[in-house]
C-alpha cells in the first residue's frame, strides 16, 4: 500500500471510556493511511490512555483554561491535512475549522455541518442503537471494526503493578476487580450493598478484590472495601489513569457498571463482566467476545437519565449478586 505522507488530527472524546474506544480507530485510521503522522488532540483527563501507541506520533493536550481560538492557533501552525472529529460537540468541530485543516471529518450534530467538509448524518437514536466503535469507523468510511481498543502498557508501568500487589501480598490468579462507580449518575451504579455482598463471598472464595475509582469516588469505593474487609483494597483516588490500566491487567477478572474502566479494563486484556441499567449495551458494552454483559432490559430502559424518573431503579435492583456469581462471571 502506497504511502501518503500526510499529517492527521484526530480529535478523540473527553469520557474516559469513549477515549478507550477510540484508541481503535487511531490503530485503523494508522492502516488506512500508511505512513501519516498522527497526532491525538485530547482532554487531559484522557491525554494519557493514549502514550506509547505505535501509531501515534504526538498527544496535544486541550487545556480548559486557553480559549478555542488559542488552541486553533496552535494547531493552524501545525499545518495538519486531515482532521477526524470524533466527538459531535459544535465546539471540537469550529477548533478544526479555525485551525485550517482542509479535509474535515465528523457527523453532522449541533448545527456544526457546515465546518466540515466531510459529513456524516447524525441521529441521536441510531447513533446508539450500535456499538460506538462502529461509529467511529465510519468517519473513516467502514462499516466494521479492524482492531479492538488497546492501551499500551511500558515495562516500567508493569513492573510497578507487580511490586505493588507484592508489597500488598495480593497474588495473581486470584484478584477480582470492582467497578462500583460511574460519573454519569446513580442511574448506573449497582446499590453498595450489593457490592459488599458479592465481595464477601467472593473472598470466601478465595479471591482478593481490587476497587478502582476516581477521586471523587473514594468515598464509596472505602465503604465498599470496608464492608467487604481486610481482603479488599479500595484504589480510588489513589492510582492514575495508567496505574489503573496496569493492575487491571492483572486481574483475573473485572465486574463493573457501565463506566469507563469497564472499557480501560477490556482495553488491557481482562475478562470484563459489565452491569448495564439505564443505558443501552449495544451501544457501550465492552468490545470482545470473551466479555459478559448482564442487563435485564426493563420497559423503561434505556433511559439515559442519570437518576431514574420513576424513583424505583428497577434496572440495576434486579441485578442479583447470584447473576455475578456464576460460573460465566467469575473464574
Amino acid at each position: 500500500m502506497k504511502s501518503d505522507n500526510q499529517k492527521i488530527l484526530i480529535r478523540v472524546p473527553n469520557w474516559i471510556g469513549d477515549a478507550v474506544v477510540s484508541t481503535a480507530f487511531v490503530a485503523a485510521c494508522a492502516k488506512a493511511h500508511p505512513g501519516a503522522s498522527i497526532t491525538v488532540l485530547a482532554h487531559p483527563r484522557v491525554a494519557a490512555l493514549f502514550e506509547n501507541d505505535p501509531d501515534i506520533q504526538s498527544i496535544i493536550k486541550i487545556f480548559p483554561e486557553r480559549s478555542l481560538w488559542q488552541t486553533a492557533r496552535g494547531l493552524k501552525k501545525e499545518k495538519y491535512d486531515i482532521a477526524y472529529i470524533l466527538p459531535v460537540s459544535f465546539s471540537s468541530a469550529l477548533m478544526a475549522f479555525w485551525a485550517g485543516i482542509p479535509k474535515r471529518i465528523g457527523y453532522s450534530a449541533e448545527g456544526r455541518g457546515f465546518l466540515l467538509t466531510q459529513k456524516l448524518r447524525y441521529s441521536q437514536k441510531d447513533f446508539r442503537s450500535r456499538h460506538i466503535i462502529l461509529d467511529f469507523m465510519k468517519l473513516l468510511g467502514r462499516e466494521e471494526a479492524v482492531n479492538a481498543p488497546e492501551i499500551f502498557l511500558s515495562p516500567e508501568e508493569m513492573k510497578w503493578a507487580g511490586e505493588f500487589l507484592a508489597s500488598n501480598k495480593l497474588q495473581t490468579g486470584n484478584i477480582t476487580g470492582f467497578g462500583p462507580g460511574a460519573t454519569f449518575g446513580p442511574a448506573k451504579r449497582w446499590p453498595r450493598e450489593n457490592w459488599v455482598e458479592l465481595g464477601q463471598e467472593l473472598v470466601n472464595r478465595g479471591h482478593q478484590i481490587l476497587i478502582f475509582g476516581s477521586g471523587e469516588e473514594t468515598e464509596l469505593c472505602g465503604q465498599i472495601a470496608r464492608g467487604i474487609g481486610p481482603k479488599a483494597i479500595s484504589l480510588a483516588g489513589t492510582a492514575s489513569l495508567r496505574q489503573s490500566a496496569a493492575l487491571l491487567s492483572l486481574c483475573s477478572n473485572f465486574i463493573t457498571n457501565d463506566t469507563g474502566v469497564m472499557h480501560l479494563a477490556a482495553a488491557v486484556g481482562t475478562r470484563v463482566t459489565a452491569i448495564f441499567g439505564s443505558t443501552n449495551p449495544v451501544w457501550t458494552k465492552p468490545w470482545g467476545e470473551k466479555h459478559r454483559v448482564i442487563y435485564n432490559g426493563e420497559n423503561c430502559s434505556p433511559c439515559y437519565k442519570r437518576e431514574c424518573r420513576y424513583g424505583h431503579y428497577d434496572c440495576l435492583k434486579k441485578v442479583l449478586v447470584a447473576d455475578l456469581l456464576d460460573a460465566d462471571s467469575v473464574q
